[in-house]
């Protein structure tokens, strides 16, 4: 059965433009929702506060710390990096998790979570550079808030 040049062009048609459909719902997935927080929770320990705090893509952000509420915002590019890296981490139930020691005194845990997905103790030193980013993101964002988790 010969195949008609009119099939032939419908079938291209539809092949090269598939990419082009699936391709900006998959950028649109990653789009972090303006409305919705990105959280970090860090345990605190014997001698700091745990923290938790909201971030919202703008850069605005909440925090609850030492059981006292704050606002303030960060730099949007540091929330546009820290969203992006979540991105880049997802799922964040599947990074790596490798524990390491950790004083009883000063000794925490940290975690990210976004869109139902909480990720291990991100606080440990991890030869996965995604653990290591989100990290160095979640201290980044907690400088620029500029609060205290001293418990005095």
């Amino acid at each position: 059965m010969k195949v008609s040049n009119i099939h032939k062009i419908s079938l291209a048609s539809v092949l090269l433009a598939t990419p082009l459909c699936i391709f900006p719902l998959r950028i649109l997935a990653q789009t972090p929702n303006p409305k919705q927080p990105a959280v970090i929770i860090n345990s605190g320990s014997t001698n700091t506060c745990k923290y938790i705090i909201h971030v919202l893509p703008s850069g605005k952000a909440t925090y609850t710390v030492c059981d006292k509420k704050g606002a303030g915002e960060i730099k949007v590019s540091t929330a546009t990096k820290f969203f992006n890296d979540i991105s880049v981490a997802k799922p964040l139930s599947k990074l790596p998790y490798k524990a390491c020691a950790k004083s009883a005194s000063f000794g925490t845990s940290t975690q990210v979570r976004y869109q139902w997905q909480t990720s291990p103790d991100i606080s440990c030193p991890s030869n996965d550079l995604r653990v290591t980013t989100l990290y160095n993101d979640a201290q980044s964002i907690q400088q620029q808030l500029n609060f205290s988790t001293s418990k005095n």
